[in-house]
């Protein structure tokens, strides 16, 4: 399946039929800082990618630091399981999302934190469930249609758009071509607010 995803998103790019980013619905994503911030970075990510791992660690903690924690930007993101075991790990960040009082930036430590690939039910849940009771109540939302229906969304949204590779990086509606560089979400967000004038 995430193979199949990942040549029609090509195929897509290839013939000029995706969707421009500025269209891209984002609202309903898990978000990072301020709803009212001027500037809106949108990562596309893998649960299970090593480079979205490494990206969490390096990158991740300057843009809180830099943008988000001083207001000047917030933070969506975009589950898009495109590796193999990622799918079912996509359910479980979804389901932990989707509860009360949950911390998206501590879920996301945890899980970027651990080598979850390949791993799937009961015993994903027990890994990243804060309680063992609560871990059968995990593993019984992984299964709900309703929640693969909703990764389901986000990758077909990632396809639509164009985007066939993670981590990638849309700011302000514009996709970084590179997302390592400290230097270039400063350009990419003053360029948006030149344009925005």
């Amino acid at each position: 399946m995430a193979l199949l995803a990942v040549s029609l998103g090509f195929v897509l790019m290839a013939a000029g039929r995706s969707e421009p980013l500025q269209g891209m619905q984002v609202d309903d994503l898990p978000m990072l800082g301020r709803g009212d911030a001027p500037h809106e970075i949108v990562l596309v990510t893998d649960y299970g990618c090593p480079a979205c791992k490494r990206f969490h660690a390096e990158m991740l903690p300057r843009l809180m630091a830099r943008f988000v924690d001083n207001g000047g930007a917030k933070i969506r993101v975009l589950a898009f399981p495109i590796r193999e075991g990622s799918t079912e790990l996509a359910h479980a960040v979804t389901c932990l999302q989707q509860r009360p009082g949950s911390d998206t930036r501590v879920l996301y430590d945890r899980v970027y934190g651990q080598d979850l690939v390949g791993i799937s039910g009961v015993e994903l849940a027990q890994r990243l469930a804060p309680a063992g009771r609560e871990a059968v109540e995990l593993n019984a939302c992984m299964q709900r249609p309703e929640t693969a229906r909703r990764v389901e969304q986000q990758r077909y949204r990632a396809i639509v758009h164009g985007i066939s590779s993670v981590p990638t990086v849309v700011i302000d509606r514009v996709a970084l071509d590179e997302p390592w560089t400290f230097a270039h979400y400063e350009t990419a967000m003053k360029a948006a607010t030149t344009e925005a004038r």
